[in-house]
This record gives structure tokens, sequence and C-alpha cells, in this order.
């Protein structure tokens, strides 16, 4: 399969611009250029610039959706579209569905942009990533829904989805095919109804399941720039404060274990005498502080990551005598993690989950360290926080 690692982009037409230098080798040789050639390159320019732009945005909504009037929010949310053409963000369909529109520019804080021929923007989120409805839950695990593929059909492998799905799509138009009619006129953005005059890559998002885009082609000059859920998650790291705010939601359902449910989804290897391992009981049973009303939109999205370790006769029998029981955080996937095709209430197997490290310690009674690190590999370590 042909692997294409890129920052985000199926731009053919655009990759020329990137190997020329764009603007600065357009300026310098424009005096040698017909004047076809250059109308060409400076529409390709604003397209990238106007994509790059909208991109950016998007990310940064992303990674401060907490503090964006959100505040009993998580963050990693997307905007809706816009789907009456307003620049807006609207509710966009049913929980878990991906949704299709224009760009939400003014709810992004944008001008209104356009590509190279005067067209707006459009734009695709993915249900696990959409902010109206939320998603059932959201981390650094939540797949993409969008699959781009090359000319040749082959899907392009994507920076931050090892399996190379988008979270969300902004998507320039172009100039219409010879089978568009587009009546709307460049002034006011198009009713988003209208998509199949506008667009050929993708005209229909309401689904839960794996949306492959149309290749490209002579039928399809969409130009197209994804985002992943990694990318997202990669600026959230970086955060000052984040690592702060992300053990301080962990300790929330800590809290909420301190009684020692009986886990649930038991997971327990064969050997491991006088231990239970599961998950934490469903969001709605647990009582503490991950049910208050700053951290529950969080302590939800997160307790997937989480397993759930106590002492079978309830004594404690972790730690050296000092812990009845132990929440366990999974770090970030690892290379040789796999979490994929994963829900609520279907994790992944344990070693795709904890790491080797942790699954020799807790037969022993042992726990890993309790100190969360977001910097480079050592998101990937597990973190443990004892229940006395």
């Amino acid at each position: 399969m042909k692997r294409q690692h890129q920052r985000g982009m199926i731009l053919p037409a655009l990759a020329l611009l990137a190997a020329l230098g764009s603007l600065g080798w357009l300026l310098q040789h424009q005096d040698a250029l017909g004047t076809p050639s250059r109308r060409q390159l400076a529409q390709l320019l604003r397209t990238a610039r106007a994509l790059e732009t909208a991109r950016d945005a998007l990310l940064g909504y992303g990674a401060s959706y907490r503090e964006q009037s959100h505040d009993h929010s998580d963050y990693g949310y997307l905007p809706c579209p816009d789907i009456d053409g307003d620049g807006s963000s609207e509710t966009c369909g049913q929980q878990g569905l991906a949704s299709l529109g224009l760009l939400p520019y003014r709810t992004l804080n944008l001008p209104d942009l356009r590509d190279g021929h005067g067209e707006c923007l459009w734009y695709a989120v993915a249900g696990s990533f959409k902010n109206n409805p939320k998603p059932r839950t959201l981390n650094w695990d939540s797949p993409g829904q969008f699959r781009l593929v090359d000319d040749a059909g082959q899907t392009l492998m994507l920076a931050g989805d090892e399996q190379g799905l988008a979270a969300a799509l902004i998507i320039a138009p172009g100039p219409p095919l010879a089978t568009q009619q587009r009546t709307d006129g460049q002034r006011t953005c198009p009713q988003p109804a209208h998509v199949a005059e506008y667009l050929e890559a993708l005209t229909n998002a309401s689904s839960s399941g794996t949306l492959q885009l149309a290749k490209p082609g002579s039928q399809n000059n969409d130009q197209i720039m994804s985002i992943t859920g990694g990318q997202i998650f990669t600026l959230l790291r970086r955060r000052p404060g984040y690592a702060t705010y992300l053990e301080q939601l962990i300790k929330s359902l800590a809290h909420c274990a301190r009684e020692l449910p009986a886990p649930i989804l038991l997971e327990t290897p064969i050997g491991w005498s006088g231990l239970e391992l599961g998950q934490l009981p469903a969001f709605e049973n647990l009582n503490g502080n991950c049910r208050s009303e700053t951290l529950r939109d969080g302590a939800n999205n997160w307790r997937p990551q989480t397993r759930y370790v106590r002492c079978t006769n309830g004594t404690a029998c972790l730690q050296a005598g000092t812990c009845r029981g132990a929440l366990i955080m999974a770090g970030s996937a690892s290379p040789s993690q796999h979490r994929l095709n994963t829900t609520p209430d279907t994790p992944p197997d344990l070693h795709q989950y904890l790491e080797e490290d942790t699954l020799a310690l807790l037969p022993l009674h042992q726990l890993p360290a309790a100190s969360l690190n977001l910097n480079g590999s050592a998101a990937s370590h597990d973190i443990a926080y004892c229940l006395p």
C-alpha cells in the first residue's frame, strides 16, 4: 500500500506550491510566467492559505474548548458545521453521526474565507468529535471517521491517526464541473442543501460509520485539509496546565471509587491471586467528585481510559499493605499498542492498553508510578492512584 505521511492534506495541485516555495517562487518568476499559469498559481495559493487558516482555527478551538465559555465541558470538541449559511455553528444531527455543511467562520472568529475561485469553504466533522450533540466519550483514543484516498484509491496515512481517519475536513470546492449548476452566487455562501453542486469528494456525511471520500480525478477537483484527533491532543499535551487538569479528572474518578465498588467487564488474568481487575461501574452509577458539575463531562470522557483493581478480600493487599485498591490510567497508545474498534463498553485487550511493566507489577501486588507526565514518550506511561 502506498503510504503518504503528511500534515493533513490531500491537495495534489497545492503540492506544487510547496515544492516551488509558494509565494516567494511566484513573485520571483512572475515575469517569466504566462498569464494563465500566474493566475492558476495565485488561485492555488489563496486556496492553500484559506485551508490552513481554517485548520489552525479549528485546532485552536478544540484545544481551548473548555475555556471558550464551556467551563463545564472537557477539551477537544470541534464545532458543528454551519447548516443554514449564516456563518455560525448549529446543532447538527444525532449523537454519533458525522455532519457536513459550511465552515462556521463566525463561530471560529474568522473572516469569510474563500478559496482561489471565490467559493466558500465547506466543513465536515466526525460524530466522535462534534460538540452538539456530544459523543458518548472523547479522549485521545477516539477515532476519526473520514478516510481519504489518493488517485489510486489507496488510504492516505494521516498524522495523529493510525487508521488514517480524520476527525474533521475543510473542503475547498474549486470551480464548477461541467455537470454542476451553481446559482447561489459568490457574494453569499450557498445553502448546504446544494452540496452536490459544489463538492464531489463527499456529499453526504450523516453516518456513524467510516466515510471514504471519492478519489481525486477529473470528476473531483475538491481540495481537502484534514484534522485528526491526534493533532488536537498533541496541542493539548503541550499546553501549560493541561496535565494538571487531566490529573484532576483522574483523581476525581479515584474519589468515586473510594468505596471499592465491584469492577465491571472483568479482565483479571489467570494467576492474579487476590485481585479483581476491570473497569469502573457505569458513570451514572458512580458517586463523588467525578459527578461534580465542572468535572463530570471530562471524567466521563476519560473513564474508559482507566482500569480499576481491588483486593478481593477487602484488605489493603496492594503496595506493601497501604492500598485496598487502585485506579490506573492508561497512557496514550505506545507504538506497539493498537486500540482499534473499541467502545466504552468493549475495552481492548489489556496488553493493548496497559504497559507490560504494569502487568508485571500487579500480580506482585505493586503499582506503577503516580506521576502524570505528558511529555514525549512519557505520555504512554501508566499511572496509578492508591485507594486506601
